[in-house]
């Protein structure tokens, strides 16, 4: 079975550290499957050039657009959030793990390449519902034309992907049990630094979680991120760029996980 791990880039190089960092917590957990990065026309050469040096194989793809009205989406992003459905034409594998740009991941994933379409994890908001910063597709061209020819009458309950793609798998959450992961694998930053910051999960949160999702701030976009994950993001990004290292730079994210990790115990306590 020809397996990678999948991400997409779009809107420019604004998610390239995001890209980044995402690549090289991939690939600090041992696996070796393939790192593919699919890109829009209007991601630079720059960008392009150094992703590639990093261990990502580029596939040019097309955007596509978003019937939904700019109004009804939660995030102007959401204009080209559908180009994701273009990882159904990765025909070159036969199991694709599709991950957002702005993750990292904690522990290797390679388990995953073992369960079948759609797998994913429960959305935080809509438990009942899946969250597709993580997939596992198997991608089929056939399919992909299915889905695009879906989109402008099928109902998606965000204006975006997710809702959509919970419509066209609708029977996620009533199948079979292999395509539910465990919420380890989307898990939000702001849970995560809640349960490190909390005696009794801490060492749970260390030895289950495996997929950090920066769902409200990314932390390349803020010059303080308040909801946590902060340090753990820096620390990936960082070592893909030892240049912008500095002691004085980790200290400041920690502090911001620390200010994080008080109010979280002024709130239980």
């Amino acid at each position: 079975m020809k397996k990678a791990f999948a991400t997409t880039l779009t809107h420019g190089d604004a998610y390239a550290p995001g890209v980044e960092a995402l690549g090289r917590s991939l690939r600090a957990t041992g696996t070796k499957e393939p790192m593919v990065l699919m890109v829009t026309p209007d991601v630079p050469k720059v960008a392009r050039t150094r992703l590639a040096s990093q261990g990502w194989s580029l596939h040019e793809i097309a955007p596509v657009k978003n019937p939904t009205p700019a109004h009804e989406q939660l995030f102007p992003r959401f204009d080209k959030v559908f180009t994701k459905l273009r990882a159904w034409e990765l025909v070159d594998f036969d199991k694709v793990v599709l991950l957002d740009a702005d993750m990292v991941v904690l522990q290797k994933l390679d388990d995953l390449f073992e369960r079948p379409e759609l797998a994913a994890a429960p959305d935080f908001l809509r438990p009942d519902h899946f969250n597709s910063g993580t997939m596992v597709l198997e991608p089929s061209r056939d399919k992909l034309a299915h889905m695009l020819e879906k989109l402008a009458i099928a109902p998606t309950y965000d204006g975006g992907d997710q809702g959509f793609l919970n419509e066209f798998f609708g029977d996620w959450y009533s199948g079979p049990a292999d395509r539910r992961l465990p919420t380890w694998y989307n898990l939000p930053n702001f849970i995560y630094q809640f349960m490190q910051a909390h005696p009794s999960l801490k060492a749970e949160a260390a030895r289950e979680a495996k997929i950090i999702h920066y769902l409200v701030q990314k932390p390349w976009q803020t010059p303080i991120t308040v909801t946590g994950g902060s340090e753990l993001w820096w620390t990936a990004y960082l070592g893909v760029h030892p240049e912008l290292d500095s002691g004085l730079e980790r200290r400041l994210h920690a502090l911001e996980d620390s200010s994080f990790d008080r109010a979280v115990a002024a709130f239980v306590g």
